[in-house]
């Protein structure tokens, strides 16, 4: 997949396209850019997604909008959904103020050889928000390419949004947060040296560095732990160690039959359900009696599971 970043001259090719921020490229997106591939590979046009970073809102309202999925995250997840390009369009001030209409005929048509384009019904775009998925199909008959306006994916009714995943995930409803996004939510990062209280308890952990905004709520989780191209079966938790009496946030993972040391190295944990809320204990051992009851229905989980 070839990434561009704020094109200014003809890309050289014609496009079938979808547009979006795709924040959690969930099963809703998915299906989205699913219909472009399809479209893609019948009219012999190149599959594209086209975004921005940061996000609109962030820059429009000055608030920071905790991201499911960080900018180099979603065009992994491009990559891997099989896509030949993917487009982003630095976001800012001056990008703001680009009417929809220019937008369209400026950059769609001018620079992307929009052919193809595929969008949500409450799509919007263009300075205050004045363009929509009618707009496009209008000016797409006018310039030369065709809009189709697809309708959103539900589960149970629900309709997919990243809102809605967002905040099941800031809920602690990991299971059904990861029912929407088509995959477990993970938070990617370096570990780092902890206290090694872990280690004295017998539960040695890997301490997670992130720049990620969004967290889930704190707790402990049954996790899956990406390290050295290899997935190990672990426990996360999230929280403040009440116990110990700290009350700084910590993301600590106790990963099963390993004790190797880790420091510096890229740790990616996918979180696949929630064991209980973090608790300050009475003492060591009640902490320690709490723990082995925790690996224990981790255990329990990954053998129903068939997760091996």
């Amino acid at each position: 997949m070839e990434l561009l970043i704020d094109p200014k001259e003809n890309i050289g090719r014609q496009v079938c396209a979808t547009i979006g921020i795709f924040d959690g490229v969930h099963l809703g997106h998915i299906s989205i850019i699913d219909q472009v591939k399809k479209e893609a590979g019948k009219s012999g046009l190149s599959s594209c997604v086209i975004t921005f970073n940061p996000h609109p809102q962030q820059v429009l309202t000055g608030t920071k909008l905790p991201f499911i999925t960080p900018f180099e995250k979603r065009v992994r997840l491009f990559e891997k959904e099989g896509l030949d390009l993917t487009v982003c369009f630095s976001f800012n001030e001056a990008f703001s103020k680009i009417t929809a209409e220019s937008f369209i005929n400026d950059t769609l048509v001018n620079i992307l050889n929009i052919k193809k384009m595929f969008v949500g019904p409450d799509f919007v775009f263009g300075k205050n928000r004045s363009g929509n998925s009618e707009l496009l199909k209008k000016m797409g008959n006018e310039l030369g390419f065709e809009t189709t306006i697809v309708k959103p994916i539900t589960n149970r009714s629900d309709i997919i949004s990243s809102t809605t995943i967002r905040k099941l995930i800031q809920e602690g409803k990991i299971k059904e947060a990861n029912a929407y996004l088509g995959r477990n939510f993970c938070l990617e990062g370096v570990i780092i040296e902890g206290e090694k209280r872990g280690r004295i308890l017998g539960f040695p952990t890997a301490n997670l560095k992130t720049d990620w905004d969004l967290l889930p709520k704190p707790g402990v989780y049954i996790t899956l732990c990406k390290l050295e191209n290899r997935v190990h079966k672990s426990i996360t938790n999230i929280g403040f160690r009440p116990t110990f009496g700290k009350n700084s946030l910590l993301i600590e993972s106790h990963i099963f039959d390993f004790n190797n040391e880790v420091y510096g190295k890229n740790l990616g944990i996918e979180f696949l359900n929630r064991l209980r809320d973090e608790k300050k204990f009475d003492g060591i051992d009640e902490l320690k009696k709490a723990i082995s009851d925790d690996i224990m229905t981790a255990n329990k989980y990954f053998d129903d599971n068939l997760i091996s």
